[in-house]
């Protein structure tokens, strides 16, 4: 049982280490988010974000606040891997947990 116990610790390690990532990258992507509908919202109040409609607005802020929109892009696309990762190690513990189930059957009818 001792690689099975090896193998359970290091698939909730991992969980926990994901869930970890997750949340931060969720963070991230809030905080990104925020800064630049703040940056928008200064640029409309002050004028700077102007169009005659919605596009061109937003074309507008998307020129003047390329580097706020490129760090949500990077900000969203890390809070998708990390949603990925964060999948892919909660189902390693599902499996785990199916390998403890098969080896305490195995025992019951040894």
């Amino acid at each position: 049982m001792n690689e099975l116990e090896a193998q359970i610790r290091e698939a909730f390690a991992a969980y926990r280490k994901a869930l970890e990532e997750a949340l931060e990258a969720a963070l991230e992507r809030a905080r990104a988010k925020e800064a630049l509908e703040e940056a928008v919202a200064q640029g409309l109040l002050s004028g700077e974000v102007h169009g005659k409609n919605a596009e061109e607005r937003e074309a507008r802020a998307r020129v003047l606040y390329a580097g706020l929109y490129a760090a949500l892009a990077r900000a969203e696309e890390r809070y998708q891997r990390a949603k990925a990762a964060l999948e892919a190690a909660r189902s390693r513990t599902e499996e785990v947990g199916l390998l403890v189930r098969l080896a305490v059957g195995e025992r019951a009818l040894s």
